[in-house]
């Protein structure tokens, strides 16, 4: 692959959008960054100027291997973590029991754990009105439960365990606390994309600090 330049933004015309069938409307934008102590990343999102579609992803410019990334977040400071998710990228947020796995919506973003929560707090704020139409009063009760706990965890108050797990190695977390290792061959199938990736890692698991 060829690498953009840093810092700006390239647009590329892709052709006709494959939602609405707009001759010409879909382009590409894409940005090519350094993210300190991890290296240089290229985010892109696909915009159909017709009809709206958008769909972004990120991509690690160089090669990195399928790899477990954890963090603890006990205060407001670890909230800034910083998270890099591609589309092959699953985040877990284990207290919580909320999964984010690849799929054909799914989008890469480079945020940070507060960025990923808020996302999580609007998505469960459109399931629950969604179940309080359907009249399940113990999903709406689950949804608030979270969403209290969300809360909870952004004022220091509660721990979660977040984990970001990539078999392409495109994703990951970055802090002082953040702690990683390869994923596990038994891992790696585990995953959504996981059947289809190769790579056998030789490492005996243990924990070592992001590059």
């Amino acid at each position: 692959m060829s690498e953009k330049p840093e810092g700006e933004i390239q647009e590329i015309r892709l052709g006709d959008c494959p939602i609405c069938g707009g001759k010409g409307t879909l382009k590409a934008l894409q940005y090519v960054h350094e993210i300190p102590y991890f290296g240089k990343v290229m985010e892109s999102t696909i915009i159909c100027e017709r009809c709206g579609y958008r769909n972004a992803d990120v991509m690690i410019l160089e090669d990195r291997p399928p790899k477990l990334y954890t963090v603890k977040v006990e205060n407001e400071k670890d909230l800034f973590t910083r998270v890099v998710r591609s589309k092959s990228g699953t985040i877990e947020l284990d207290e919580i029991g909320v999964k984010i796995e690849p799929g054909p919506a799914a989008e890469g973003f480079v945020s940070n754990v507060e960025g990923v929560l808020e996302r999580v707090r609007e998505t469960l704020l459109m399931a629950r009105d969604f179940r309080k139409q359907e009249g399940d009063e113990e999903a709406v009760k689950r949804a608030d439960e979270i969403l209290q706990y969300i809360e909870e965890v952004k004022n220091g108050k509660k721990p979660l365990t977040v984990k970001i797990m990539d078999p392409f190695g495109n994703s990951a977390l970055i802090g002082e606390k953040v702690k990683s290792r390869l994923l596990t061959q038994e891992e790696i199938k585990k995953l959504s994309t996981g059947p289809y990736i190769v790579y056998d890692p030789t490492a005996e698991g243990g924990e070592e600090n992001p590059e």
